[in-house]
């Protein structure tokens, strides 16, 4: 029996692992991935075959099988954990984990420098935005400095590098170019304001500001396809 619960332990486990990625890459669910519990109704669980002779054996012999090299179930699962977005899914859990065992000290954690060349892979890959990244570099730094001053002088310089680098994306950044639909949208809005404007009176008793508010908010949606 203890053999027999081992097995259904583990099927369990191994169910609920796919029904887990599954879910994540595709949207789709496993039915029953969780075999102590009843599905649509059903009047048999395993928990409650338990008590009827002969079929938890049968049972754990099933989810056993599952499990032997070679057989459908175990293909299916080693081909999706090959799937590159599956792969680069466990490569950001592993990453993090990485990162909160450095930064909890923990044995055959990374070393300084691996961290901080980590930190600074998620955060070129865009994985983390600009403050979120600045906050993890000055949590690294605390780590590594030796003293307050050392610290708040090696912190001034890195605020400094991002403030300059915020500054370059603004000054790069054209929304014209970069969002679809602003050029639409700001003709429109020209458009309204001159109009609501030679108004003199309102729709269902509005104020001139909460008509333009409508008005300027029908228009984004009609711009940017909202």
């Amino acid at each position: 029996m203890h053999k027999m619960r081992n097995r259904l332990a583990l099927g369990a486990l191994m169910l609920a692992m796919m029904a887990a990625v599954l879910f994540y890459v595709t949207g789709m669910v496993l039915p029953d991935t969780d075999p102590t519990s009843a599905h649509n109704g059903s009047a048999h669980t395993l928990q409650q075959t338990e008590y009827n002779e002969g079929e938890p054996e049968a049972i754990a012999n099933t989810v056993g099988d599952l499990l032997e090299p070679g057989v459908i179930f175990e293909d299916a699962l080693s081909a999706l954990l090959q799937d590159p977005r599956v792969e680069k899914y466990l490569s950001r859990e592993a990453d993090k984990k990485a990162l909160r065992s450095y930064f909890a000290g923990e044995p055959g954690a990374l070393s300084d420098r691996e961290a901080w060349e980590l930190i600074e892979r998620i955060e070129n890959e865009g994985r983390v935005i600009a403050y979120e990244g600045l906050a993890i570099k000055l949590a690294w730094l605390e780590r590594n400095s030796g003293s307050k001053a050392e610290y708040d002088e090696r912190a001034a310089a890195i605020i400094a590098e991002y403030r300059q680098r915020a500054h370059r994306q603004l000054q790069a950044y054209d929304p014209y170019r970069e969002v679809p639909g602003f050029a639409r949208y700001k003709e429109m809005e020209v458009e309204i304001l001159r109009e609501v404007q030679q108004m003199a009176s309102f729709p269902d008793g509005l104020s001139r500001q909460e008509y333009l508010r409508q008005r300027l908010q029908t228009a984004r949606e009609e711009a940017y396809g909202n």
